[in-house]
């Protein structure tokens, strides 16, 4: 079966990581990928694993488009292509003559997709962010804290990521929606806020206690706040079985048991801990120090590989780092699922 965007060509005018990680994935699933370099390259090639991994699938060609004879080339490639993905800052297209209006008059099936910070149209188009800016205003850097409880960034990326699969579902649904509107293309805006600010919306409606631990006595309120607002800041880490323990070799497994009681009791079985496996779901939670305690105890008996193995019925795995990940090529087979290669 052929790859389902076989036959689609995309130009790709965006550098560092969401807009090359977008493209890269569109490339995944079959098109043609031109991707447009200034003439000192793109920033990343000073890294030249990154960019191996997210451009090795595409055609490379440079173009300087502070010049008119490269502008005026850029729009010959416009005419040729379905998909435009650009990563400027809201305007600077419209400065190098290829906006959206001037390439869908040049192309009416054209689908213009834009990836920024703030969107477009927003009040704060014009100023510069990166992946922890948008972390930051997000509230991702509030839920996730350092050893002194201070807001910090996640190391991967989240912002970039979380907007180049924006993108690329928004992508094929255009594709998808020109085929059943006369062949008209159409104008996407990627805000890198939206996407990240509408996970962070999600995930802070986890209610592990009830609304605000309605079921705890009104004299006892008082104490429990702060372990209730630690509660619904970091929500499932909250729980004693949603999280990463030691073992004896010093590394590591994590325990991904969510809100599934069978889980829990088949977690307190196998470890022998029969007195907390009728343990409700709130009471997990606002008992997480006393439960974290004791698993981590009993974690350190074993070794990692003695824990995934006895634990194989339940949502435990091996905490790895990338490099043991793809040395199993599971990520490799999983990338070329729809390589065209």
């Amino acid at each position: 079966m052929n790859a389902p965007l076989t036959n689609i060509r995309v130009l790709d005018l965006t550098w560092n990581l969401p807009g090359p990680y977008a493209t890269d994935q569109l490339a995944q699933l079959g098109a043609d990928v031109i991707k447009i370099e200034p003439p000192k390259g793109d920033p990343a090639r000073g890294m030249p694993p990154l960019f191996e991994a997210l451009n090795h699938r595409k055609q490379c060609q440079t173009l300087d488009l502070q010049q008119p004879e490269d502008q005026a080339r850029l729009l010959e490639l416009v005419e040729t292509v379905d998909v435009l993905v650009e990563g400027f800052r809201p305007g600077v297209m419209d400065r190098l003559g290829c906006g959206p209006k001037v390439a869908r008059v040049r192309n009416p099936r054209l689908i213009y997709c834009s990836i920024s910070a703030f969107g477009q149209t927003s009040p704060q188009r014009e100023q510069p962010a990166h992946d922890l800016n948008i972390q930051a205003l997000t509230g991702v850097c509030h839920l996730n804290r350092d050893a002194r409880d201070h807001p910090d960034g996640l190391a991967l990326p989240v912002a970039d990521f979380a907007a180049a699969s924006r993108a690329v579902a928004f992508i094929c649904a255009a594709l998808y929606a020109r085929e059943r509107n006369d062949g008209q293309g159409t104008t996407l805006d990627i805000a890198m806020t939206e996407e990240v600010g509408a996970w962070s919306h999600v995930w802070s409606l986890v209610d592990l206690v009830g609304a605000s631990g309605d079921r705890i006595p009104s004299w006892a309120k008082p104490l429990a706040q702060p372990t209730l607002r630690r509660i619904a800041r970091i929500g499932l880490h909250a729980l004693p079985h949603y999280g990463v323990y030691r073992c004896r070799d010093g590394r590591h497994i994590a325990l991904g048991i969510v809100t599934e009681g069978h889980f829990w009791r088949g977690l307190c079985e196998a470890l022998d801990l029969p007195r907390f496996a009728d343990w409700s779901l709130p009471a997990r939670a606002l008992g997480s120090p006393i439960l974290k305690t004791v698993l981590a105890r009993t974690f350190r008996k074993h070794t990692q590989a003695e824990w995934v193995a006895r634990l194989a019925h339940l949502p435990v795995t091996a905490v790895r780092t990338p490099a043991e990940f793809f040395s199993e090529n599971t990520a490799a087979r999983i990338s070329d699922e729809y390589s065209t290669k």
